[in-house]
C-alpha cells in the first residue's frame, strides 16, 4: 500500500481505497497503481537509512560497501498488510445534501417573504401619501380594505369621517345651496378640498345675477369682488357696453332737454311777435 493524492480534493489516501473518504470521489484501480509506482520512484531518489531486523539498509546513493565490511545481504522488504478499505460515507453525504437543500429552501422562502413584506410596505406608504389631499371617501374605503392592519389605520378612519361629512354637506349645497350658505361653508371649512369648488360656485352665481340685472353697478361690483373670476372677461365687455349705453342715454336725454328748451323759446318768440303786431282799438 502506498499513499497517493486524490485526483479531486488532493487529500492523501491509500492506493488500495476504492473511493476518497474526504470527497467521495471513486478511485480507478489502474490509475491508483500507476500513481503508487510514481510515488515509489520518488522515494527511491531520496536518500534515507532504516533498520530491518537489526541490520542497516542504506539508500541508493550509499550502496557501495565499505572496505572493511562485507556487503550486507539485501533483505526482502516486509510486505505490509493492506489497509482496511474505508467505506464510502453514503448516509452522511446524503444527510449533508438534505440539510443543505433545506437551508437553501429556507433562505429562498425567507427572501421571498421579506420581498413581499417590503413591497407591501412601499405600497402602503404610497397609498397613504395619495390620501393627503384626497376628498373622495371611496379612496379611504379602498385603503382601509387593502391595509386593515396599517399603522395609519386610525388616522385614515378619522379623516374618512370628516371627508364623508364634508362631501354630504357639499352635495346638498350644490343642488340646494344659496350664495350665503356657500359663503358659510367656506368660513366653516377653510381647509376643505371643496372650498375652491364653493368659491367657483359663488363666482358663477354672482356673475349670473349681475348679467341678468344688466346694471352697471352690479357688473362693477362683480369685477371688484372677483378680480380673478372665471367670467372676468365677459364682465369687462358687459361693463363697457353698459357704460356706452349709459352715455348714449344721457346724450339722448340732454338732446331732448335742448329740444324742449328750443321749442319753449320758439313759442315764447311767437307769442311776443303776435302781441306786438296786433292793432290798438280806439
Amino acid at each position: 500500500m502506498t499513499m497517493i493524492k486524490c485526483p479531486e480534493c488532493r487529500h492523501h489516501i491509500s492506493s488500495m481505497a476504492k473511493a476518497c473518504p474526504e470527497c467521495g470521489c471513486p478511485i480507478d484501480p489502474a490509475w491508483a497503481e500507476a500513481e503508487a509506482k510514481k510515488e515509489l520512484e520518488k522515494l527511491d531518489e531520496v536518500p534515507f537509512t532504516v533498520e530491518a531486523d537489526g541490520e542497516e539498509i542504506v539508500t541508493p546513493e550509499d550502496r557501495t560497501p565499505k572496505a572493511e565490511e562485507p556487503e550486507p545481504e539485501r533483505q526482502e522488504p516486509h510486505k505490509a498488510e493492506p489497509a482496511p478499505q474505508v467505506a464510502e460515507p453514503k448516509e452522511a453525504s446524503a444527510t449533508g445534501w438534505f440539510v443543505g437543500i433545506v437551508v437553501l429552501l429556507g433562505l429562498i422562502i425567507g427572501g421571498l417573504y421579506y420581498y413581499d413584506y417590503r413591497s407591501n410596505q412601499l405600497r402602503e406608504e404610497h397609498a397613504y401619501e395619495l390620501l393627503q389631499d384626497c376628498s373622495n371617501p371611496a379612496f379611504y374605503d379602498d385603503f382601509m380594505a387593502r391595509f386593515p392592519k396599517s399603522k395609519y389605520i386610525d388616522d385614515v378612519r378619522r379623516r374618512y369621517k370628516v371627508v364623508a361629512a364634508q362631501q354630504n354637506e357639499w352635495q346638498r349645497l350644490v343642488t340646494q345651496g344659496t350664495r350665503d350658505q356657500l359663503h358659510a361653508f367656506v368660513r366653516q371649512h377653510p381647509t376643505s378640498p371643496y372650498v375652491k369648488m364653493a368659491q367657483d360656485r359663488i363666482d358663477s352665481l354672482d356673475w349670473a345675477s349681475a348679467k341678468e340685472s344688466r346694471k352697471l353697478e352690479a357688473v362693477t361690483h362683480y369685477l371688484a369682488v372677483h378680480p380673478d373670476g372665471f367670467y372676468i372677461d365677459k364682465a369687462e365687455i358687459l361693463r363697457q357696453q353698459l357704460e356706452r349705453e349709459k352715455a348714449q342715454a344721457e346724450a339722448r336725454r340732454a338732446a331732448a332737454r335742448r329740444d324742449s328748451l328750443a321749442r319753449l323759446d320758439s313759442l315764447n318768440s311767437i307769442s311776443v311777435s303776435t302781441s306786438t303786431s296786433s292793432p290798438v282799438s280806439i
